[in-house]
């Protein structure tokens, strides 16, 4: 009687053990989120182009700055050039996304930076990585927009709660479809930010419209 209630005590230890450790590694992997006290959606910005039928250096940039007394952010994307497709090959428009931002309140820092550009699935989404260049960041994701996805996206996180941040990045957003057909890409620009007593999020907005040769 004895030993089975030995055996009893510490079978029961054990599974207070690995319950603990099952605890432990729940909550690693599923950090706290971060609780935001307030949310800023910008005023969309749109630009429209028309498939040329040739090669094209487009050389537009969307520029929306912003400032709210903490946090200074410009949002750009910059139209480089639309490259005609030969044969069998696709067309593609190259555009450069970057980001700025500071806090300059006491205590304050840029938590997180997300990239996210949301598109049709019948085009591709393509980081160069080569061309990816930050600044006081971390990546913690980058994902390509394959043609079955409907979404293509970069997270960046802070390091050593930086109170500037620079991000910028070259993508490729190829066609699947003949020069006739329009396509329409959402991007997404999200900073969440420290204000030195709060968690705050600023999203700017930006749709990018191929339009089909032949269409109004």
């Amino acid at each position: 009687m004895f030993k089975r209630l030995e055996w009893n005590k510490k079978t029961a230890s054990g599974f207070v053990v690995a319950a603990a450790l099952i605890i432990v590694l729940v909550v690693a992997l599923n950090p706290k989120e971060t609780i935001i006290t307030e949310n800023t959606t910008l005023d969309q910005i749109v630009w429209s182009f028309q498939r040329p039928g040739q090669d094209t250096i487009i050389n537009e940039t969307l520029e929306s700055p912003y400032f709210d007394g903490g946090l200074s952010a410009n949002f750009k994307i910059y139209l480089a050039q639309y490259i005609e497709g030969v044969s069998d090959q696709l067309d593609h428009l190259y555009a450069i996304l970057s980001v700025n931002a500071s806090v300059s309140s006491a205590g304050g820092f840029i938590e997180r930076v997300r990239v996210i550009a949301y598109k049709d699935q019948i085009s591709t989404i393509d980081w160069e990585e080569t061309e990816f260049k930050f600044e006081n960041l971390s990546i913690v994701a980058l994902v390509d927009g394959y043609k079955w996805k409907t979404q293509a996206y970069i997270e960046l996180a802070d390091v050593n709660h930086t109170q500037a941040i620079h991000a910028r990045d070259v993508i490729m957003w190829s066609f699947l479809t003949p020069n006739t057909e329009s396509h329409r890409l959402e991007v997404a620009f999200e900073i969440i930010y420290y204000n030195g007593t709060a968690y705050n999020k600023i999203v700017q907005l930006e749709q990018l419209n191929i339009v089909g040769r032949g269409e109004a």
